[in-house]
């Protein structure tokens, strides 16, 4: 197995953050977002092998993307280049009763990305697949892509896993639920929030949600649940996992990082406890810090509390 044990397929984007400078007026702070990009890199971070599968503009923010991969050892031998589409970026004010967010991806490189942009040798090769809500409703190409991906891996014994991230900004829960089901009933792990778990079921019951979600035949579904930490479910376990120590200022990208983390922890022990242990500290220490990349901790922190409750 010479590529990443892990390929991650979404929309990566550059971020702009307000800040105010006493004297100045507004100013924006850029720095790197995007639910997929912000997972592997928490794989990476945890030692795990990681590659991204999307496309970037032939601009200074593609180029920006690619050496903070290039950094964080996130492979990008799997990125498409268009030279015509530029880089997705999006705003982000923050105020007092939180953050205000402005997008401008509409005709990006990574809103292009299709089945014909996608490495099928590096699929085949990789041990698993990692897709988000968001990588199919950012345009009809990558949702045809991201299917696409979905079957290839299936059909070379590939696991996929799937972030039920639900915006629906970018498209209408109908479309959403059509989308994301016909993509569950094709996945092993799946990672859905509490609350996008009672959008996309309707049920409010934590025990009937994981129920609905274990129906579409994943053997494994990780339920996000915040502050209250996550339950972890399979046909022969339900265990919850309680929130690690932390101080939270920034809770940006912390459900990235906790599934990136993970599936880099599942891929290296097999125990889905043990996997979500570990992740729910990556979160505790992203959501300790401003910025969704910033903050996440490396294994070596992880491995050192090991011992913590």
């Amino acid at each position: 197995m010479s590529g990443p044990q892990i390929l991650a397929l979404g929309e990566p984007l550059v971020e702009f953050t307000e800040v105010d400078l006493p004297g100045h007026g507004p100013h924006y702070r850029m720095g790197y977002g995007g639910d997929i990009s912000n997972a592997a890199i928490a794989a990476a971070r945890q030692g795990a092998s990681v590659g991204m599968l999307t496309a970037l503009g032939d601009d200074m923010f593609g180029a920006g993307l690619r050496g903070l991969w290039r950094d964080e050892g996130v492979d990008a031998a799997g990125v498409a280049v268009h030279p015509d589409a530029p880089t997705g970026v999006y705003f982000v004010k923050p105020h007092a009763s939180g953050r205000d967010f402005t997008y401008l991806r509409k005709g990006s490189a990574a809103s292009l990305y299709g089945p014909v942009d996608l490495p099928e040798a590096l699929i085949r090769d990789a041990r698993l697949l990692h897709v988000s809500a968001i990588s199919q409703a950012v345009s009809e190409p990558m949702r045809a892509a991201a299917s696409a991906a979905i079957d290839i891996a299936r059909g070379a014994g590939v696991k996929v896993s799937y972030d039920t991230n639900l915006r629906l900004k970018l498209w209408d829960l109908e479309l959403a639920r059509e989308t994301i089901f016909a993509a569950l009933e094709r996945t092993d792990v799946i990672f859905p929030s509490d609350d996008e778990a009672r959008q996309l079921t309707g049920l409010e019951d934590v025990d009937a949600m994981l129920d609905r979600f274990l129906g579409f035949g994943a053997g494994l579904v990780v339920m996000k649940m915040g502050a209250e930490g996550a339950v972890v479910a399979g046909h022969h376990l339900r265990e919850r996992i309680p929130p690690a120590p932390s101080t939270p200022v920034d809770s940006t990208g912390a459900g990235d990082s906790f599934a990136g983390a993970f599936l880099a922890y599942l891929l290296e022990t097999d125990d889905p406890v043990l996997a979500a242990r570990r992740a729910a500290r990556v979160a505790a220490g992203t959501v300790s810090g401003y910025g969704a990349i910033d903050p996440i901790p490396r294994r070596e922190a992880i491995i050192q509390t090991e011992d913590t409750p």
